[in-house]
């Protein structure tokens, strides 16, 4: 028996095991790096040995490759403090593991506008850079960020799609959110591999919102209701391991880097930035650059956003300092 010990718990999943002490999950798909554990219908507890961790996620300290350990099929029991393959080869000992928290969200305040400008122009400079994977070739024309020639060609389906993403910032930017919910039915599922790219783009426009809707609550209303919406549609309309990741992403999580990455732009902004942004980039072929462009274009959506509920909340502060009229005969 191979026994592994796990270093790192999202706290999610801590919270499921907690309230579900015995849970039968079966191997949905493996990879030398991680693997995606499948219970219920439709959900996905993903374990990983490198230094990465999901929602619903468990990290564990080893460096054999997981397609070594597990394969398709295979049935993984959680109970007490520990997981184990029904046929008895791989135990984890899930005592003493770390509670890491996957939502980016966790209580403070924005930074200055100011700071999350500059830090949004830095990101599209950086990404200007780039290979012109993905979506990447849409940068200048979703951001208006100069890229130079060779990035703006794209393959056939970066060309596409391209109508439909610049159409889906547009009407984000007008606040048309039912316009903007209609284009996510074209834009869900839509690309290659387990996260297809235009996932991976909603992604980091989801998170974003969620994290809008926390620090504005008159607001949350729409957003909450348009992230649900997204969730919604993506059970039945993309893979099953990116329909989990925009379900996450809904309510507000994403993975360990993403996250860095996010709340670096958002709130510390103390980070390294391009450091954050190429761990992001490594993820898969063109994900995370897809995620990157979401970002920038979900980045400069939230400053417009904010400028604007600044400029009301000024207005309102000046009509209530304006004397009373006093009608005179």
């Amino acid at each position: 028996m191979m026994r592994l010990r796990a270093r790192k718990i999202a706290n999610d999943l801590a919270e499921l095991l907690k309230n579900q002490p015995v849970l039968m999950a079966r191997a949905h798909s493996v990879f030398p790096r991680a693997v995606n554990l499948l219970f219920g219908a439709d959900e996905l507890i993903t374990l990983t040995n490198q230094d990465e961790i999901t929602p619903m996620g468990l990290l564990v300290d080893t460096q054999v490759s997981f397609r070594q350990l597990l394969k398709a099929g295979d049935e993984v029991l959680f109970e007490g403090a520990s997981a184990c393959t029904t046929s008895g080869n791989l135990r984890i000992e899930l005592g003493g593991a770390a509670i890491w928290q996957a939502r980016v969200w966790q209580g403070e305040a924005s930074q200055s506008l100011e700071r999350i400008g500059r830090i949004s122009h830095q990101l599209k400079e950086w990404l200007a850079e780039q290979p012109a994977l993905g979506l990447l070739p849409l940068l200048q024309r979703l951001t208006e960020c100069q890229a130079p020639d060779s990035q703006r060609i794209g393959d056939h389906f970066c060309r596409y799609i391209g109508d439909d993403l610049e159409a889906f910032v547009g009407a984000l930017s007008a606040g048309d959110w039912d316009f903007t919910q209609k284009l996510t039915d074209k834009l869900i599922g839509f690309g290659m591999g387990s996260t297809p790219s235009c996932d991976d783009f909603l992604a980091a426009f989801l998170v974003v919102l969620s994290v809008a809707a926390e620090l504005y609550p008159a607001q949350r209303g729409w957003m909450l209701d348009f992230n649900q919406a997204v969730a919604r549609k993506a059970k039945t309309s993309t893979t099953l391991i990116s329909a989990n990741m925009l379900r996450h992403a809904a309510a507000g999580k994403t993975s360990l880097s993403h996250q860095r990455l996010i709340r670096a732009c958002l709130f510390s902004g103390e980070d390294d930035l391009t450091f954050l942004a190429s761990q992001v980039m490594r993820h898969g072929a063109s994900s995370g650059g897809d995620f990157l462009l979401g970002l920038v274009c979900a980045l400069d959506w939230y400053y417009n956003w904010k400028q604007e509920i600044l400029k009301k909340g000024e207005k309102a502060q000046v009509d209530l300092m304006q004397p009373d009229l006093v009608l005179t005969i």
